[in-house]
């Protein structure tokens, strides 16, 4: 009752790349640069409000929200619980460009300056976009000179959507061919810093791609343009890039995960084996006072009264263990908190590992405590020895073994481009499940 795991179409997706941005920050303009074509519709102002897919195919089909998310061997069913809302402002687009064979490209609703509930999306922008960027091997977030700064929305899905996932951020600050002169392009650049500076809560800034999309005849800047071209080519090398990206971010996915889980496992079993130490203790207690009652009763010579003093006791003890139990298992899920540290007293004294396991924490917690009272704590058997060393070894041996065969065997993830061995190349697009002897699936890479 932890989570349900990926599905076979999220295993066998291709690479994903997500643009996010304020509305007219050049993300559609930009798409249209790399495929070639005027896939996106582009403009001053907003004029797309849908997440659009764009992937491969031979046919330019489009489809609207209900057929994508329906689609089991599309991996996008998991936005069906964002409502209906949100699946109307889903599109998929299929092109024949070559680049989309290796990539697919996610475009996103531009950002604006007012986030307000009354006056929002009518879904959870930010719970899509965490969803989209959870999912993606790259998140490239957009920016343009007259927003260098941080709209509202922004704000908020930095705050709530990106936490996290640094590993695959990358800011552009867009249209540099807008400048006139080194002050103006100075004022934007320090702009964005700052306000960057005060959403990541990170002392040293990420690199910032700064770049343009040439469009002829558009371009009246009086800067030198050469090193913003050059941004813009390693701006695309990371994009076709993202294959590699996505073996290690798979193996980041399957890390996160089994963390998460040996850690809502644990918490759960703690809890519920305290729970029914008491309850054990409860009745235990409860058998020996009936015991005791049968004693006296015979020897006082009331065997003839001894149902009905049966009856009565039996009441009594029903009535008080339905006001004693549920109190004590209420109780204990308040001490959640409690439990965590129990479990990882030695390690949350090691600095390196304090931040990170309690972040963790923050994570978990909310669903195991909404399972907790939901299932209640009697319904969870003992966890298993072999399951928890299983999880163990899972965590602490073979996926950093995988990591390193990754790292060891074929180098760095940047250099698994094109002259990759062929069996590399082939794993981003169809990993597979295999059934052990255990018959626990586990994922082949």
């Amino acid at each position: 009752m932890f989570r349900r795991p990926p599905t076979i179409g999220e295993l066998r997706r291709p690479p994903q790349v997500l643009l996010l941005g304020n509305h007219s920050s050049g993300k559609s303009t930009f798409i249209n640069y790399l495929l070639g074509s005027d896939v996106q519709k582009t403009g001053v102002a907003p004029t797309d409000d849908s997440f659009t897919i764009i992937t491969w195919g031979d046919d330019r089909a489009d489809r609207d929200g209900p057929a994508v998310v329906s689609n089991p061997d599309l991996p996008y069913e998991g936005l069906r619980h964002f409502g209906d809302q949100l699946v109307s402002h889903i599109r998929l687009k299929q092109r024949p460009v070559d680049l989309l064979h290796s990539v697919t490209l996610i475009d996103s609703p531009g950002m604006i300056d007012e986030a307000k509930p009354e006056g929002g999306r009518g879904y959870d922008f930010p719970g899509a976009v965490r969803w989209f960027a959870e999912r993606a091997d790259l998140v490239v977030v957009f920016f343009d000179p007259d927003k260098p700064g941080t709209t509202g929305e922004t704000l908020q899905v930095f705050r709530d959507s990106l936490s996290g996932i640094d590993h695959k951020l990358l800011i552009v600050l867009n249209k540099m061919d807008q400048f006139q002169n080194l002050h103006d392009f100075a004022r934007a650049y320090g702009a964005l810093c700052w306000n960057l500076g005060k959403i990541t809560l990170r002392k040293d800034l990420p690199l910032i791609y700064n770049t343009y999309v040439p469009i002829v005849g558009n371009s009246g800047s009086r800067l030198p343009l050469q090193d913003f071209d050059e941004a813009r080519e390693s701006l695309v090398d990371e994009l076709q890039n993202a294959p590699a990206r996505r073996l290690d971010n798979l193996i980041t996915q399957m890390q996160s995960f089994a963390e998460r889980l040996r850690l809502h496992a644990f918490v759960i079993n703690n809890l519920a084996r305290g729970f029914r130490r008491v309850q054990m203790q409860w009745r235990t207690a409860q058998l020996m006072l009936l015991a005791a009652a049968c004693v006296t009763a015979a020897m006082a010579g009331l065997l003839i009264a001894l149902p009905g003093l049966l009856a009565v006791f039996a009441l009594l003890a029903l009535v008080v263990e339905k006001a004693v139990l549920p109190r004590e298992k209420s109780k204990r899920i308040d001490r959640m908190d409690e439990a965590f540290e129990r479990i990882h007293e030695r390690e949350l004294l090691m600095r390196d590992r304090d931040m990170d396991l309690r972040a963790l924490w923050a994570e978990v917690k909310p669903h195991a405590r909404e399972v907790a009272q939901r299932c209640g704590l009697e319904t969870f058997t003992a966890l298993a020895w072999a399951d928890r060393e299983k999880l163990n070894e899972l965590i602490e041996v073979e996926i950093p073994h995988l990591r390193s065969e990754l790292y060891g065997s074929f180098g760095a993830p940047d250099d698994l481009s094109g002259d990759a061995p062929p069996q590399l190349r082939e794993v981003p697009m169809a990993p597979t499940l295999e059934a052990d002897e255990t018959g626990a699936q586990r994922l082949a890479v």
